[in-house]
């Protein structure tokens, strides 16, 4: 074998090897590069699959949740079919993990989670569609199941994105060396191609050194002079073989140029890809911490709001309890007077049962010539005025009239609004005949006790003229203690009897005209002549002209005179004043007397009402004469208070139109 043929073998074969090496390296790293995108993909499936998994159990968890707090069973149509694609996709999480040990045992980890998780849904739902009410400890215990459930997916998400930076290193570090190798290839091919060319090159100018020798040696050589042709032939056709095989060389350099290019941009663009992906997740991420942040406080709140919705009910069941074991009548009605509720106290005292009732008018139960209260009871609940016990006569399903006596309170919402009437009404029938007995009683035993007493009464006066020179001291002395007491009796009996006619609508207000100045003198110049402890004191006014009944105002000044006197048994002093305010004339009667508590003073104008206590048990009365004061002074349309300390004395005044 010649040099040259050496030589072009040696290039020839080194170019075959430079090209299978540089192709065996590139199927290699398309190998590589391939299975490192293979398995980034496989990454993001299983992230993907995890993150599907937790999406499906949030909308499981939110779905329960509408149904606990509204009860509206659609809230539950997310929430029915995640516990079938739950496990679906941890069977495909499990599957995707088949080769990885630590994986698969956080795949087991979210199953035995998931399950429970599940489980503690389905029972919550069971409970509200029972209707008990959910507790506590099995809504910290999903919540503690959701957060492991959050925590083994975490730990799961993690593992696999540590997986992945694993691949893309090994992505890394072989498209770093490949494109180094390719190069180094190429340079090596290009030096052997050099020195191919070189040797090559030095062999052609030994052949033209030998063919001119040999022309030289023509005769001598012809011989060898054709085996040189031959070799020459030889040496053009290795070197068109040599100028293919290095455009053929130049061409896979070419194509392995744009494959990397190509590589190149295909690895931007999946890093872009990831780096979005990941910015994304990490937005994700963010977005449900302020969802469980916003969770939380729901969670919270609901809490409060069950707890507010028990103690509510509570309250309404302890009302409703009352309300039915009432035997007082306690009705409900909007302001157009329908009526709205109806207890069982209500059905026995009226006779209509709630089902005739509801919805029909509150003047059912009321008699026509009494119709004219209601528009007026309305008006004042309207203004926000309550009414207490308000007297009258209402009929029942069977038309019986009954005396009721009414505590109407306005209903107001959460604004302040009155939106309807609370109506309590009490049977007193039985009462008022109990009383017009004891007053018909009462009007009996007056009459019958006046006509003697009034005998009495001439017999003293008759008997005190006659004695009146008696040598004997003693008897004008109890003769004149003994008008004081008939009359005490006589203003007693008139008393009992006024109130009689009073309550039998008989009571006669026969008004004229006269100066009440005048009366006031007169009833305190009576009363000085029966008592001498006391001091009285009165700086009348103007005239005082009032259009009144004379005898009924001046029974009201002698009663408020003679309460000072009976009231302050230490006081010395009971002052009377009447003044003009206006078109009203003023009288008051002020002494410095025990004083009246403050819980007696609302009803201190009550009929028969007495204020108890050790100063007042020994003091005689019936209290009836502030009751028939108050009557006197309403029916002249005037108005009669009291003003009041403890210890300190009172005053009594009463307003009359001038």
């Amino acid at each position: 074998m010649t040099r040259f043929d050496r030589n072009l073998r040696l290039g020839y074969g080194f170019s075959i090897t430079i090209l299978l090496v540089i192709s065996l390296v590139s199927f290699i790293t398309l190998q590589l590069l391939l299975s490192s995108n293979r398995a980034v993909a496989h990454s993001d499936q299983v992230i993907e699959k995890l993150e599907k998994v937790l999406s499906v159990m949030k909308d499981a968890e939110t779905g329960q949740r509408g149904f606990l707090l509204t009860g509206r069973s659609e809230y539950l149509e997310p929430y029915n079919g995640a516990y079938h694609e739950a496990l679906l996709l941890s069977s495909e999480l499990g599957r995707l993990t088949a080769g990885n040990n630590r994986q698969q045992a956080h795949i087991n980890l979210i199953r035995k989670v998931l399950d429970q998780r599940l489980n503690i849904l389905q029972r919550m739902v069971e409970e509200k569609q029972q209707g008990r009410l959910i507790a506590a400890e099995d809504l910290d215990a999903g919540k503690a199941a959701m957060d492991e459930l959050r925590k083994a997916i975490a730990r799961a998400e993690a593992d696999e994105r540590l997986l992945m930076n694993e691949g893309n290193v090994t992505f890394s570090r072989y498209t770093a060396l490949v494109p180094g190798f390719i190069i180094l290839a190429a340079l090596v091919a290009v030096g052997i191609g050099l020195y191919s060319y070189r040797s090559i090159s030095a062999d052609f100018r030994e052949k033209e050194r030998l063919r001119a020798e040999i022309e030289t040696r023509e005769q001598e050589a012809v011989a060898l002079n054709e085996e040189l042709k031959s070799a020459n032939e030889e040496i053009t056709a290795a070197n068109e073989e040599l100028t293919s095989v290095n455009a053929e060389l130049l061409e896979a350099r070419e194509e392995l140029a744009a494959s990397n290019e190509l590589l190149e941009r295909r690895v931007e663009e999946r890093t872009l890809a990831l780096k979005e992906s990941e910015e994304q997740t990490q937005a994700l991420n963010e977005e449900l911490m302020a969802t469980n942040e916003e969770l939380a406080k729901n969670h919270r709140r609901l809490r409060e709001l069950v707890d507010e919705l028990r103690l509510a009910d509570e309250r309404s069941a302890k009302l409703v309890a009352i309300v039915e074991s009432s035997d007082d009548a306690i009705i409900g009605k909007n302001l157009d007077g329908t009526v709205t509720s109806w207890n069982r106290g209500a059905q026995q005292i009226f006779g209509y049962t709630e089902a005739e009732i509801i919805g029909r008018s509150i003047l059912t139960l009321i008699p026509e010539d009494l119709q004219h209260e209601e528009p007026v009871i309305l008006q004042q609940l309207r203004n926000g005025q309550k009414i207490d016990h308000y007297e009258t006569i209402r009929r029942t399903a069977d038309g019986k009239l009954i005396y009721v006596s009414l505590t109407i309170s306005p209903i107001r919402d959460k604004e302040g609004n009155v939106v309807g009437v609370s109506k309590i009404a009490r049977d007193i029938t039985d009462q008022k005949r109990n009383e017009e007995r004891k007053n018909d009683f009462i009007g009996m035993a007056s009459h019958e006790l006046k006509t003697p007493l009034t005998s009495l009464t001439a017999l003293v006066q008759v008997l005190q003229k006659k004695l009146k020179d008696s040598p004997d001291p003693f008897i004008p002395q109890a003769l004149n203690k003994v008008r004081l007491q008939t009359k005490k009796m006589s203003s007693l009996i008139n008393g009992f009897l006024n109130i009689s006619r009073l309550e039998s609508g008989k009571l006669e207000i026969i008004k004229q005209s006269f100066d009440l100045r005048e009366l006031i003198n007169e009833e305190l110049d009576e009363i000085r002549l029966t008592v001498n402890s006391h001091t009285f004191t009165f700086e009348p006014a103007t005239q005082v002209i009032i259009e009144a009944d004379r005898e009924k105002i001046g029974s009201v000044v002698s009663n408020l005179l003679s309460n000072a006197v009976k009231y302050s048994p230490r006081g010395k002093l009971v002052n009377v004043s009447c003044t003009l305010l206006n078109a009203e004339v003023q009288v008051s009667v002020t002494d410095e007397g025990m004083g009246i508590r403050p819980q007696d003073l609302s009803r201190i104008f009550d009929r028969y009402y007495r204020s108890e206590s050790e100063h007042t048990r020994n003091i005689s009365g019936f209290g009836v004469g502030l009751y028939l004061s108050a009557e006197i002074v309403r029916r002249h349309n005037g108005r009669i208070w009291v003003e009041s300390e403890k210890g300190k004395g009172s005053t009594f005044y009463f307003k009359l139109p001038a």
